[in-house]
Order: C-alpha cells, then sequence, then structure tokens
C-alpha cells in the first residue's frame, strides 16, 4: 500500500485487513521500491501524485526488475482524467481506481488482480515444472538412445575381435549388392583365412590364438579405414572385407596391402610351413550385381579364389 496520505493507507488497511489480506505500507515511492524488492508482494496499490519518486516511476522501475515485474499494481489516485489513466497503463498498471473510491469496488478490484496474479504464477510454477519434466525426458531419451546405439553396437560386433560380426555382414552384403544392382556399379569382396591357424592354436594354446585374431582384425580395419570398407569377423579363423562403391579404390593393391600388413605384424607362428611369422591368403572377387543373381554369386567367386591363394602355397592373394 503506497500512499502518503495517513487517512487513506488507514482506512484501506483497515477494511482490506478485514478481509484476510496482509498489508505493508509505505508513504514514499523510494520505500515502496525497497519494501517490494526486500519482500515480493502479490499486489502494488499505488498512490500517483507523491513526493519525490511519483507512482508512474515507481510502477515502471518494479516493472522493469525481473523480481517484480509480474506484480499487478492498482493505481488508487485522485487524477481522473484519462490522460492520467492512460499514463498509468502504460506505465505497467494492471488497474485504475479513482479517488473517492468506494470500498466494495476496492475489494472486488483488489479480489480479482489477486486471483489473477496466483493464476498467474500457478502457471509459472507449472510450466517450469513441465521444462524440468521435459528436460528429464530428453535426457532419459538420449541416455536409453546412448544404451540402444551401444546394444545395436554389442549386437552387429564380433564379441573377441570388435569388428563386424557375420550377421552385419550378411545385411551390408544385401544391401551393398541392391544398391549396385541400381546404380549400376561393381562391388568387391576379399576374403582373408589365417594360414594353419589350428596348428598355432595347438603350439601356443586358444588363449594365445584369441589374442593373435583380435591383431589380425585390428590390422586389416586400420589398413581398410580409408576404402570405406567393413572388415567383419567371417567365420572362425576367416574374415571379409566388403566394398560396396570401389571405383575409387585399387581393390588389388588393397588385398596386397591386407596380405603385407599381417605379415608386418611379425606374430611368431612356430609351426607354420610358410614363415616364422602369422601369414593370410586373400581372395578377392569383384563383379557387377544384376537383379537375376544373388549376392552368394559374390561370396563363391571369392571363396574360390581364397582356395587358389592356398593350394598355390599361401601368404598370397588371387582375384
Amino acid at each position: 500500500m503506497v500512499d502518503d496520505n495517513p487517512a487513506n493507507i488507514e482506512l484501506l488497511v483497515a477494511i482490506l485487513g478485514s478481509h484476510g489480506y496482509r498489508c505493508r505500507v509505505a508513504n514514499s515511492g523510494a520505500r515502496a521500491l525497497a519494501a517490494a524488492r526486500a519482500d515480493i508482494p502479490d499486489l502494488v496499490m499505488l498512490d500517483i501524485a507523491m513526493p519525490g519518486i511519483d507512482g508512474y516511476e515507481v510502477c515502471r522501475q518494479l516493472k522493469a526488475d525481473a523480481a517484480t515485474q509480474a506484480v499487478p499494481v492498482i493505481f488508487l489516485s485522485a487524477l481522473n482524467g484519462v490522460i492520467d489513466k492512460v499514463q498509468a497503463f502504460t506505465a505497467g498498471g494492471a488497474d485504475y481506481i479513482g479517488k473517492p473510491f468506494q470500498l466494495e469496488e476496492v475489494i472486488v478490484r483488489v479480489e480479482n488482480q489477486v486471483r489473477v496474479s496466483r493464476m498467474q504464477r500457478e502457471v509459472e510454477q507449472r510450466n517450469a515444472e513441465l521444462a524440468r519434466v521435459n528436460a528429464e525426458l530428453l535426457e532419459a531419451t538420449r541416455s536409453l538412445e546412448a544404451g540402444n546405439a551401444r546394444l545395436r553396437k554389442l549386437s552387429e560386433s564380433d564379441g573377441l575381435t570388435g569388428v563386424a560380426n557375420r550377421r552385419l555382414f550378411d545385411g551390408s552384403l544385401l544391401d551393398a549388392w541392391s544398391a549396385a544392382v541400381r546404380a549400376h556399379r561393381q562391388i568387391a569382396l576379399i576374403l582373408i583365412d589365417i594360414d594353419q591357424c589350428k596348428e598355432y592354436n595347438d603350439a601356443g594354446g586358444h588363449l594365445a590364438g584369441d589374442d593373435d585374431l583380435k591383431r589380425v582384425a585390428q590390422a586389416m580395419e586400420s589398413e581398410s579405414s580409408m576404402a570405406g570398407a567393413l572388415v567383419a569377423r567371417y567365420g572362425g579363423e576367416e574374415f571379409s572385407v566388403l566394398l560396396p562403391d570401389p571405383a575409387s579404390t585399387d581393390v588389388r593393391a588393397l588385398a596386397e596391402a591386407l596380405r603385407a600388413r599381417v605379415e608386418f605384424e611379425a606374430l611368431p607362428h612356430r609351426r607354420s610351413v610358410v614363415a616364422a611369422v602369422v601369414t593370410v591368403s586373400v581372395g578377392l572377387a569383384v563383379m557387377a550385381p544384376t537383379a537375376a543373381h544373388e549376392p552368394a554369386l559374390l561370396i563363391d567367386a571369392a571363396d574360390q579364389a581364397l582356395y587358389r591363394a592356398k593350394a598355390a602355397g599361401r601368404n598370397r592373394v588371387s582375384i
């Protein structure tokens, strides 16, 4: 309650107090601003003509402060001209009561503004709660998506070597075959088999054999990363390298690079009749798919090339 007239203050405090309102009073604009900022009120009733800061300026400052801008202001003044009222609403006032006032009118207008103010706060609180729930939901969704991505990767990865598994290879080959048919382009497949892997496991044990499988897989994935190829564990000690669009890749050179990279790893193989280190045999097939054929045709061609590489003495590439 802001008014420099003690009689007005006393009357309004009495009537509003009888209706359950707790009133704080200020007899100047400066004191009103300090009181409102110290303890945010539900409503400000504000006289216009006061010494120092007038009611218009008090209202403007309340509306300029984020802490008090939502507090409704009812102007209570003997200035009843149209210009006075326009200026009051322009400053941010929510209502205007002229003096002399009727107590019943004051009560009704106060109750209306307090009700609207409380409803606005409830809406803001609900909006804030909704924003919090939405943020939590978004975080949960992101976490779920990340978890699903991890599960998807696990479902598509070989548990031992970390490269793609046979399931992902089969699906990728089918997709690549269909895409190549539509685009009238070639597709390439490299099959790689570790030479005399059984003999290696017999000599060093399966744990050592598993470690070498990991090393070989990592070497092949590193060597073919720039070619846009999919490296997969095809089965046992056999790996595949799928190139859906080999136009920009020298696939023969890549096949040879894969063979050489494994040999360069220099993993000891005491029972190999090929070399003192782990080596691989490589079969390469390149073809232009047609709708009349299935991807198995490409696999058969690469497998036959791999067989020829083994028959020719292993540790070599056959096309």
